[in-house]
């Protein structure tokens, strides 16, 4: 299959493509920059700008299904784990939205931070 570049218009923030950059072609949008892990004597997370002539170095081509989780729990780090994941054509329409995933990520966060 060929794919072209994704417009940054049509981004998702929070989620991670798979594309061209200079330090890895696994990108993470953070709404400004991709976070990419690179490598220089020492591992390092990179910020890398989209792609266009003029600048930038991320050319995001496809995003990344990370499918659904079929989870232990509703709560917590259950909501994290599961006995399945499901990859297909249709996860797309029962994940969460990026907004309600990076809510859910920081209320985890705040409970293992809690539990210390």
């Amino acid at each position: 299959m060929k794919y072209k570049q994704i417009p940054k218009s049509k981004l998702i923030k929070y989620r991670w493509y798979l594309g061209r950059g200079r330090n890895n072609n696994i990108g993470f949008w953070d709404g400004t920059d991709f976070l990419t892990v690179g490598y220089k004597g020492f591992w390092d997370i990179k910020g890398e700008p989209y792609y266009t002539k003029k600048a930038g170095c991320f050319q995001p081509f496809l995003l990344i299904d990370e499918g659904k989780i079929i989870s232990f729990g509703k709560s917590g780090w259950d909501s994290h784990y599961g006995k399945e994941l499901i990859v297909d054509k249709n996860t797309q329409k029962i994940k969460d939205s990026s907004e309600q995933f990076r809510k859910k990520h920081l209320l985890d966060c705040c409970e293992l931070e809690n539990t210390k």
